[in-house]
């Protein structure tokens, strides 16, 4: 098997590597189903669908330990100012900003991704019912830890070949790193700008049902730069209506073969499909880790129920197309700052 690996491309054993990380993974939460049980899946091809080395187990650790710290944040500062509208919309203001901030100056995209749906769902959360935000954090932050684990078994089992180049993903963060502090505020202003009116109409009209959008919208909205403009919003279509399509085809077929190993060898065909088209040369790689995502999300969520699979389904294909449609809705009213904003940028 690993004499196999050393003889092949770099691109296949990162395949390989993904679909043997994330069919684990979707085995082990389909297998177990505790609350928030697809958001392992979800979060572990946040590691696994990209071409960046193994993240060292300390690092690991270190991004664990964040994102406890912030959920256990977010439900304080959500019990003790969320009775105090005013302030609490303020710091929840400052903390986007500051995320965002951290997202323009190369943060880890892992950790902000956490740490915006921490800050955004657990406020919406609050106003069903205390017990609800506790168990949304233990389910999120298990999850988490099982992602993690996953991701690293994954390098641990699959490991790239020694002397391969991480050059693509090392210019992307340098690029990040070396904008200017003036741009990287600019644009953190205008991702705070895009995620702050649904989150403030998301708590006045308490429209927890809808959380998906919310979650779509703060994820989105951190790369303002490379969704604005027709190709930006293209693209977005573009990905996550592949995602959407494969859904509704996987979600047909289970219903018909409603199977605990047959839905496990199709996300493992799906994961292997998938796979070959993120680790390509093609243009539009990016966008197939971006369907890929849409499919775990819509089908994995919709499943890993009691009840009403059909209508969860349905109501979340409309919720991310809802997200995306604001999200290219937004970038566009903003288009003007941001091309001001590249203008005056270096």
């Amino acid at each position: 098997m690993f004499s196999y690996l050393e003889s092949q491309p770099v691109n296949t054993i990162r395949t390989i590597r993904l679909v043997v990380g994330l069919g684990a993974a979707i085995a082990i939460a389909f297998g177990f189903n505790w609350p928030l049980a697809f958001l392992c899946p979800v979060l572990a091809s946040k590691f696994l669908a990209t071409d960046k080395p193994k993240v060292p187990f300390k690092t690991l650790g270190n991004i664990f330990l964040i994102v406890v710290v912030a959920f256990s944040s977010g439900i304080l500062v959500t019990r003790f100012l969320l009775p105090f509208p005013v302030v609490f919309m303020l710091v929840t203001l400052i903390l986007i900003f500051w995320l965002s901030y951290w997202s323009h100056s190369g943060g880890n995209e892992f950790v902000i991704t956490m740490l915006l749906i921490g800050f955004t769902i657990i406020p919406l959360l609050a106003l069903l019912h205390q017990a609800v935000v506790i168990e949304v954090t233990y389910g999120f932050i298990f999850s988490c830890l099982m992602a993690l684990m996953i991701t690293m078994m994954a390098h641990e089992i699959i490991p790239d070949k020694p002397g391969t180049s991480y050059v693509n993903a090392q210019k992307a963060a340098q690029a990040e790193r070396n904008l200017p502090k003036q741009t990287r505020l600019q644009l953190a202003f205008l991702s705070t700008i895009i995620i702050m009116p649904v989150l403030s109409m998301f708590l006045l009209m308490d429209l927890s049902n809808a959380i998906l959008v919310l979650v779509f919208v703060a994820i989105l909205a951190q790369k303002p730069d490379l969704l604005v403009g027709i190709q930006g919003a293209k693209a977005l279509l573009v990905g996550n209506t592949i995602g959407g399509i494969f859904a509704m085809l996987m979600y047909a077929t289970l219903v018909m073969v409603p199977q605990y190993s047959f839905l496990i060898l199709l996300f493992l065909l799906l994961f292997l499909f998938f796979g070959k088209l993120i680790f390509s040369e093609r243009p539009l790689a990016p966008l197939y880790a971006m369907g890929m995502t849409t499919v775990i999300i819509l089908v994995s969520s919709a499943t890993l129920g009691n009840a009403d699979a059909d209508e969860k389904f349905y109501t979340r294909i409309i919720q991310v197309a809802m997200a995306c449609g604001y999200i290219i809705f937004a970038t566009m009213l903003t288009r003007p700052y941001l091309d001001k904003i590249q203008t005056s940028a270096p």
